[in-house]
């Protein structure tokens, strides 16, 4: 070629202006076609921040409102055991009624009780001093409503700690306003749940009142830090989403309390005036796309700087032919030398063919050097499916003149499948020029992410939000089948006793095993769940009888009274209540939920041990709780 070139007779020189205007067309384009993707690619790291930084706001609001609703479920309980006591006994069994649910409600720093004049009489310690709350606006709230109210961020006068406070009335024997009775949740409690969060780095959670004040924080950043509480201290970008939809946003920006950037997202605590705010930091949401933007940079500048040094050369060469013609083709050896790299793999196709490829290639579909010479691209895809979509969606695109791009799984030579970034271009009516990209890892780093949002961080059990998506599953196949499926919530009895005495370690490795223990426990096909704190869920998808059901989670709970090993000689125990709802798919899967959840808490306040409802024509019975 080299010679052809060099014995050329035409000038062909006379065409530099044209080259040189026609390289710097395709140095823009270049430019342009690289900020465009780096930009899509962008938007697309930012967008699965968003979403991931979503999920976790959507799982702590979760949490947390179940644990509202315990505590709202116990005050309801005092208020209602003081309303139907005698006038004698009124006291005694206020007393009792509130040392009984604060063994149930290990989330409360403390359960009290208050006159009607603000004076607490219940649920002060003995080296607790007096103290009343007639001056606190909970009192006054809950003195005119029948609902439990939720106070602002305020420090308790009794320890000093910043908290929010969950309150009910009591009613007199005459039906006038007795006193009320109170939960204290510290911020504290809301920061070490935070603290189990995998956030990232720079990550941060809050947690804040319809008005906008501090409830609690923690940041990955400064995890000991802990200023602001009950102070009106929002981003900016928080205030003005807020101010479009309460429920659910997200914003970006710098936070507050620290100034770090974060991709952040809030979601609403159903039924009660709070928010649960998560920030992903931004620099490290963005890191991959950084290292790409680099990458992408650096071959945009190679091929700019070749082009630039080509126009050159045929500027300063215009008058001498032979030896621009020898330049150009050297130029051409180089530009092939680029194609020929280790990164991107790259393929001309003809006719569905492989025309030619690179080594990178090669080296991605583990190939030999010009095994894929002439190869079918067929040869390429797992099945039929995803070479269509590349042959119709494809060749429509490039026949229209537009370039291609997807993500599928392509086959290597071995058979593996692998995820392939794919991007083509047409050349000609039969020809069109193909680059693939390794993305394996980046499938894999999403998919542990999404699995991660999904899964309790402690046990690896699925979390409240999957295993209401699978109890949806079997109940539709229950329903569709005609079989029996039943929900069976489990709260482990002495827990919090070991977690006080032996400290969380233990108490985690406790959860762990018992987690342990139901799945070896259960069948294949059932479904285990850690709803948070030291209750457990199951769902058994196909049980024939009620006494199957109940002999199951028999089996569960000898197996959770055997003594657990701790290390070092140290041996523990705990028991179990459990509640059973069985139904046969007619049920909607929140309102079997409910049940199981009622029926669990009847079983531990009344000590029974299992406690069963079930679905029988268009009604719920009662059957009777076991030991």
């Amino acid at each position: 070629m080299e010679r052809q070139l060099a014995d050329q007779p035409k000038p062909l020189m006379r065409l530099a202006p044209l080259l040189v205007l026609g390289n710097l067309v395709v140095a823009a384009i270049l430019v342009i076609v690289t900020v465009l993707s780096l930009k899509e690619s962008r938007e697309s790291d930012k967008a699965f921040a968003r979403q991931a930084a979503d999920n976790l706001a959507n799982s702590v609001a979760i949490e947390v409102g179940a644990e509202l609703r315990l505590v709202d479920n116990g005050l309801a309980t005092i208020a209602g055991l003081y309303a139907r006591a005698s006038e004698a006994q009124r006291q005694q069994v206020l007393a009792e009624a509130v040392a009984q649910q604060r063994v149930l409600l290990p989330q409360v720093m403390a359960l009290r009780a208050a006159d009607a004049h603000g004076a607490v009489q219940v649920g002060l310690g003995r080296d607790e001093p007096p103290t009343s709350v007639w001056d606190r606006p909970y009192f006054e709230q809950a003195r005119h409503v029948d609902t439990m109210v939720m106070s602002e961020p305020v420090r308790s006068r009794v320890t000093g700690q910043w908290s929010i406070v969950l309150a009910r009335r009591l009613v007199g024997a005459d039906g006038g306003f007795a006193g009320v009775v109170y939960a204290v949740m510290t911020s504290d409690h809301f920061t070490d749940r935070f603290r189990t969060l995998d956030l990232g780095d720079a990550g941060a959670m809050a947690l804040r009142t319809d008005s906008m004040r501090l409830v609690s924080w923690f940041s990955t950043a400064e995890p000991r830090m802990a200023r602001g509480y009950g102070e009106v201290n929002p981003s900016p970008g928080l205030v003005r989403q807020f101010s479009i939809n309460r429920d659910h946003g997200e914003f970006e920006g710098r936070t507050g309390l620290d100034g770090q950037e974060r991709i952040s997202a809030y979601r609403r605590i159903p039924d009660y005036p709070l928010i649960a705010i998560t920030g992903l930091g931004t620099q490290s949401a963005l890191a991959s796309w950084r290292r790409e933007a680099l990458v992408q940079a650096a071959l945009v500048a190679v091929i700019l700087l070749t082009i630039a040094a080509f126009s050159l050369y045929i500027h300063r060469k215009h008058g001498q032919e032979r030896r621009a013609r020898i330049a150009a083709l050297k130029l051409a050896r180089e530009q092939n030398l680029m194609l020929d790299n280790d990164l991107v793999g790259m393929m001309r196709v003809r006719d569905r063919s492989i025309a030619w490829n690179n080594r990178a290639l090669d080296q991605i579909l583990g190939y030999l050097p010009s095994e894929l010479q002439g190869a079918p691209t067929r040869q390429l895809h797992l099945d039929d499916a995803s070479y269509d979509k590349v042959c119709n969606a494809g060749g429509a695109a490039l026949a229209a003149g537009r370039r291609f791009r997807t993500q599928i799984k392509m086959r290597k030579k071995n058979g593996d499948p692998v995820w392939i970034d794919v991007s083509g271009m047409a050349v000609s009516e039969t020809e069109s020029l193909w680059m693939l990209a390794d993305i394996e890892a980046l499938k894999r780093s999403e998919e542990s992410a999404y699995d991660l949002a999904l899964r309790d961080a402690l046990t690896g059990l699925p979390n409240r939000r999957l295993f209401e998506e699978k109890l949806s599953d079997v109940l539709a196949h229950a329903s569709r089948d005609s079989r029996n499926a039943a929900v069976c919530f489990i709260d482990l009895d002495g827990f919090k006793l070991i977690n006080d005495t032996h400290g969380h370690d233990a108490g985690d490795a406790v959860l762990r095993e018992v987690g342990t223990v139901l799945q070896d426990t259960v069948r294949g096909n059932d479904v285990v769940a850690r709803l948070g704190g030291d209750e457990f869920a199951l769902v058994l998808s196909s049980v024939p009888t009620l006494n199957e059901a109940i002999q199951v989670m028999q089996r569960c709970r000898e197996r959770i009274r055997r003594q657990i090993s701790l290390g070092k000689g140290l041996q523990v125990s705990v028991d179990a209540s459990v509640g059973i709802a069985i139904g046969n798919g007619t049920m909607a899967a929140p309102d079997l939920i409910r049940r199981a959840d009622e029926a669990m808490y009847i079983a531990k306040r009344g000590h029974t041990g299992i406690h069963v409802w079930q679905e029988a024509r268009g009604h719920l019975q009662v059957v009777q709780g076991k030991r």
